[in-house]
């Protein structure tokens, strides 16, 4: 299992999820209220909600971009750590580039292809944050 896949299933979500491309750093917000941020994180990570074990269809694949978009112009609240944060922005960035075509690719092999492990990890440091800063709005 990814990652990224291990925290958000924890949040009580069936996700596939692969990424492809790597963060070139960003300006997304780092003021962003605990109340907005939670808010967005729980759309973008239920967005992959779907019947166990079935990758996410085309318009599902588009639903979770635009939420994934959200949470990128709400960005983070002050408090996140370092690494916690460049695994926002490669999460973000990578969701926002990745076409359904390469996605499918991604949920089929269940890799993470075109990211470091580095980056990798900082995606599951932000994941394991995300899903404690906002239990009590993903239901944990």
């Amino acid at each position: 299992m990814s990652p990224i896949k291990r925290p958000l299933a924890a949040a009580g979500t069936a996700v596939l999820l692969g990424l492809s491309l790597t963060a070139c750093g960003s300006s997304y917000p780092t003021d962003a209220s605990k109340e907005d941020f939670c808010k967005d994180v729980e759309g973008a990570f239920t967005s992959f909600q779907s019947e166990e074990g079935a990758e996410p269809t085309e318009e599902q694949w588009e639903n979770s971009q635009e939420k994934f978009a959200e949470l990128g112009e709400t960005g983070t609240p002050e408090n996140i750590g370092e690494d916690e944060r460049k695994g926002f922005e490669v999460l973000v960035d990578t969701i926002a580039d990745l076409d359904y075509d390469e996605a499918k690719k991604a949920f089929e092999s269940d890799e993470v292809p075109g990211v470091s492990e580095e980056d990798d990890k900082n995606v599951d440091k932000f994941s394991e944050w995300a899903v404690t800063e906002c239990a009590e709005e993903l239901g944990g």
